[in-house]
């Protein structure tokens, strides 16, 4: 509407202007021309709009931009979750006298990494009957959370033997591990272990017998990261080789009493198990 108003005052003004004796000289062409001015007119007030568009533009690419840098910010936090342990300090009567978190895991008290050591191996080398084959399972999931993936391999490749298969030995046997010694070997990461097994038949009148073992065991310490592992392996003690070998063997066996009545020596044929 307004460029209709806008043309005829400039075209009045320009009649007006004619009538007189003297016309008073116009402005320039281009300014004299309503056609131009309203054309210049139209051309700033839209091109203001488009500027406008391009600048909202510009300023919606950023936010979708810093959008993203922060969806990917919260998702790669939020997969490197860690565990913040605390240390709660208690009085004689089990009130709280203190609350802070703990510093970086620092090397453990010695006896406490040969504790996990032995739990560890009797873990690892333990036989259960087969009627306890959920608490066999478990007691290989906590052996293996002392495990790094060097000695992992190893294992794997121990327990794919039937030969050593704990699900297939609980079938006719059952295994008891006993540790007797565990040190370290001085200046170094390695640790040496003794241990007994006294491994009875599950069979009727069958046979026992006891052997000693040892094994050398690295061990490399890593502060815990997950609930999980605070739970499994507090300590953070993880066994990155390991080996182990049959030193001797008890003579002492079980008798059984045949039809006849005569005791004869029972049969000791049971697997004496296989050095890695």
């Amino acid at each position: 509407m307004w460029l209709p108003r806008f043309i005829e005052a400039h075209l009045g003004r320009s009649g007006a202007g004619s009538d007189g004796a003297g016309a008073t000289p116009s402005a320039d062409g281009a300014r004299a021309n309503p056609f131009i001015v309203a054309r210049n007119e139209f051309m700033n007030v839209f091109g203001d709009l488009a500027k406008r568009k391009r600048n909202w533009q510009l300023m919606a690419f950023s936010l979708v931009g810093l959008l993203t840098l922060v969806t990917i910010a919260y998702v790669r936090l939020a997969q490197s979750v860690r565990v913040v342990p605390y240390l709660v300090q208690v009085d004689r009567l089990g009130q709280v006298v203190a609350v802070g978190t703990a510093d970086e895991l620092r090397r453990p008290d010695q006896r406490l990494i040969a504790s996990q050591l032995a739990q560890f191996v009797r873990a690892i080398r333990t036989v259960l009957p087969a009627a306890a084959a959920p608490a066999q399972a478990e007691m290989l999931r906590r052996g293996y959370a002392f495990v790094a993936p060097e000695a992992a391999a190893f294992l794997n490749d121990y327990f794919a033997s039937p030969v050593n298969d704990p699900r297939m030995l609980g079938l006719r046997l059952a295994r008891q591990v006993d540790v007797t010694a565990v040190l370290r070997v001085p200046d170094s990461d390695v640790w040496r272990l003794q241990w007994t097994e006294t491994e009875r038949s599950t069979q009727p009148g069958g046979a026992t017998r006891t052997m000693a073992w040892e094994g050398y065991l690295t061990v490399r310490l890593a502060p815990p990261r997950t609930a999980e592992t605070v739970q499994d392996n507090p300590l953070g003690v993880y066994v990155t080789s390991l080996s182990w070998t049959q030193v001797g063997e008890s003579p002492s066996t079980w008798f059984r009493v045949p039809e006849h009545g005569t005791p004869s020596a029972a049969d000791t044929t049971l697997d004496p198990g296989v050095k890695p």
